[in-house]
């Protein structure tokens, strides 16, 4: 599938895609780009200036769906016959349409995805791969509608990120219930949701707001994979040494948000010289994101950890 990382700013909340089949009359851009409209409302021009939405579906030639608003949403687009114009094929397309238009052409790859949305190709994919592409023009707008529009996106969005976001909450808290359990931990929550275990209580002083603190770790994932530690004999047993690095305390203010807020919270819960063990749950963690090659979305983290040292 194509790649869809650098194409989801454009594209965005999830609408469903609506293609009529009644009319299959075949028109031709004024630069020559042949297209069949699948069907017309007779629905307004669109003139210089005007932002129109869309929602689009494009098919490989191995049937295979690269992109559908369906999933990534609809896509802006201000109607401006120069720029369009050196953006190539597909926008001659988009932009001669009309409110309400359902139509279908067949471009190259090179010419929808690097002349178009200046994107490279993904790598399995031949510069003259001919794709199938189903667009409609959902509706236009003047600046302020945009703006408008804008807005009731965003907030549908937040909406949207909140309600998945509790649910994962649930989701992980569960599964480190699960792993607790399995390994007859003595664990403890907090009121955000990490759970930590003092292995070995210190002596020192505990960390205030903005205090540098010192602190050695070891990073894994449930499964038990390390992704990262300030340990060199750790790196090494498990293929992670780099000679690029330093293999030290990693040094940071507490609660400045340098680090996860799993973090931030569980380092704050100890004192100098304690040794603790931290399961944090994603929401505190990197959420939604790929964080680096080695943690997928929605990770929950397990962290060893040592406070060294303390700086006021």
């Amino acid at each position: 599938m194509y790649d869809m990382k650098n194409l989801t700013a454009i594209l965005l909340i999830s609408f469903t895609f609506l293609i009529a089949c009644d009319s299959n009359k075949k028109e031709t851009t004024s630069d020559g780009v042949e297209y069949v409209v699948i069907n017309s409302d007779n629905g307004e021009d669109f003139e210089q200036g005007d932002y129109v939405t869309y929602s689009l579906k494009m098919i490989d030639s191995k049937d295979s769906v690269l992109i559908d608003s369906e999933e990534v949403g609809e896509m802006p687009l201000q109607i401006d016959s120069a720029t369009l114009g050196r953006r190539g094929q597909l926008f001659s397309v988009l932009k001669e349409m009309h409110v309400g238009d359902s139509v279908k052409t067949i471009l190259t790859a090179n010419e929808i995805f690097m002349k178009g949305f200046r994107q490279p190709l993904s790598e399995d994919m031949e510069k003259d791969e001919r794709i199938t592409v189903y667009a409609k023009a959902i509706q236009k707008y003047d600046s302020a509608g945009f703006v408008m529009w804008q807005e009731q996106k965003r907030e549908e969005m937040m909406t949207k990120m909140e309600k998945e976001a509790e649910a994962q909450k649930t989701i992980d808290d569960e599964l480190i219930q699960e792993y607790i359990a399995e390994n007859n931990l003595n664990a403890q929550q907090t009121e955000s949701g990490l759970y930590y275990v003092i292995e070995e209580k210190g002596s020192g002083e505990s960390p205030d707001q903005g205090d540098t603190v010192k602190v050695n770790y070891v990073g894994k994932l449930m499964d038990g994979t390390v992704f990262d530690t300030s340990i060199e004999e750790t790196a090494k047993e498990n293929e992670l040494y780099n000679e690029q690095r330093p293999y030290e305390p990693l040094e940071f203010p507490i609660g400045q948000g340098r680090v996860i807020p799993g973090w931030d919270e569980g380092i704050a819960l100890l004192n100098e010289g304690a040794k603790a063990t931290f399961l944090i749950p994603s929401g505190l963690a990197y959420g939604s994101r790929q964080a680096g090659a080695a943690i997928p979305p929605n990770s929950i983290l397990i962290f060893e950890v040592e406070l060294v040292d303390v700086v006021e």
